[in-house]
């Protein structure tokens, strides 16, 4: 053990007297970690981030709708709801496009969500101004509306607008609503998800019904809730089973569900995935690094030839030159591999800084303890093999042979 101690003495002596070609030669191993360390931290922060918001879009409902066949009546819907004790209830889901004017007098574009009070539970935002239309006013057809915050900011200018009327064209026909409730505005996430447009109204579905003439009693689009998302995935399965007995209209797919908790962890994996990717083309430069520690250590022989000669008559072994030039060549790659850690955890701040300046959003960097040892050790082994053909190339030579050149 002592005289493993005493070769890891001579490597750093050996370093600290060559500093700027020390520092040179880690450059590569650093660099290398520490893209690594920062790709990993960012990109773990990342899957995070997104998984935690779609989980929070996800809620508990999964919708259900046609693509063809026979047409599906509210009767079946209501018999599936009533069947299933984990069903608490549905609501069509009916949207529009459209168009109103701004504040400013520009026109601008919005989209319209429509369904029964239950729509409400859609969206995990809340109502932070007024209140959500009621059963009674969407049963009586009321020209009602809820507005997001984004939107009622730059309709009305103000944030609360609650009991102003606004006109809008939808397909031209004109739909004159009364803002009774300003829900919050939707995450980043929720809004390159589910649409462009920056504004959302929600309103009674008759609304529509009657102002384009829809016959009622079908729909070809419902959201059915469930009383928790872990549910969300069995029960969309047996919803569409359900449905298409009933339609008797199995194995035709036309009869389709889907809900977001299941997308959830596959788009994290996919995630997963390119962060690992994206690793793997960082960690390249590890070998280019490792490069540059077998050029610095073919050097350190050539010039240190004589001092292999003496030690050499002296009586040291082959064994012993070799573990000196391995233990060296794998202290100057694990010194490296260090500093890039350190350097990696802040560039990884440094990002995570700049993009919730720019977006406002915030990506806290992930830093997995294990991973970063592993990305350690194999900076160190990095080292060891690429210093492996100097230091086997010092320990064969003769002492005669090292003292001569």
């Amino acid at each position: 053990m002592g005289i493993f101690l005493d070769y890891w003495k001579m490597a750093f002596f050996n370093i600290r007297a060559n500093k700027v070609r020390a520092f040179l030669t880690m450059l590569g191993i650093i660099i290398g970690v520490s893209s690594v360390v920062t790709v990993m931290s960012i990109g773990n922060g990342v899957r995070n981030y997104i998984s935690g918001s779609l989980s929070s879009i996800a809620g508990s409902y999964f919708e259900l709708y046609i693509t063809g066949g026979k047409p599906l009546s509210r009767d079946v819907v209501e018999n599936l709801v009533s069947k299933y004790d984990e069903i608490t209830g549905y609501t069509e889901n009916l949207s529009a496009n459209g168009t109103v004017k701004g504040v400013k007098k520009e026109v601008l574009s919005l989209n319209i969500e429509s369904g029964s009070p239950m729509l409400e539970k859609k969206s995990p935002a809340e109502i932070i101004y007024g209140r959500y239309f009621t059963a009674d006013e969407y049963d009586n057809c009321a020209g009602v509306c809820v507005i997001d915050q984004n939107g009622a900011s730059e309709i009305f200018g103000t944030d609360d607008p609650v009991g102003k009327m606004m006109n809008i064209d939808a397909y031209g026909r004109e739909l004159s609503l009364k803002v009774v409730g300003v829900r919050k505005s939707g995450s980043s996430i929720e809004a390159l998800l589910f649409g462009g447009n920056n504004i959302k109204i929600e309103i009674p579905s008759t609304v529509l019904y009657e102002t384009f003439s829809i016959d009622s009693e079908y729909v070809a689009d419902v959201m059915v809730f469930v009383d928790s998302p872990d549910v969300a995935s069995e029960m969309s399965i047996k919803g569409r089973r359900y449905v298409e007995a009933a339609l008797d209209e199995r194995g035709l797919d036309f009869v389709k569900t889907y809900e977001l908790n299941s997308g959830i962890s596959s788009f994290s994996s996919i995630l997963t995935g390119i962060t690992v990717f994206i690793m793997m083309v960082a960690a390249i430069s590890l070998f280019v690094g490792g490069v540059g520690v077998m050029n610095i250590m073919l050097v350190s022989v050539t010039e240190r030839t004589r001092e292999i000669g003496i030690r050499k008559s002296l009586g040291a072994g082959t064994s012993s030159i070799l573990w000196q030039f391995l233990i060296e060549s794998g202290l100057i790659s694990l010194t490296g591999g260090i500093i890039g850690i350190l350097s990696g955890y802040g560039v990884s701040l440094i990002v995570s800084a700049i993009i919730k300046g720019a977006g406002d959003v915030m990506i806290l960097p992930e830093f997995n303890v294990i991973l970063i040892l592993a990305v350690s050790a194999f900076s160190m082994g990095i080292g060891i093999f690429f210093g492996w053909y100097p230091a086997k190339k010092a320990a064969k030579m003769t002492p005669i042979e090292a003292l001569r050149a």
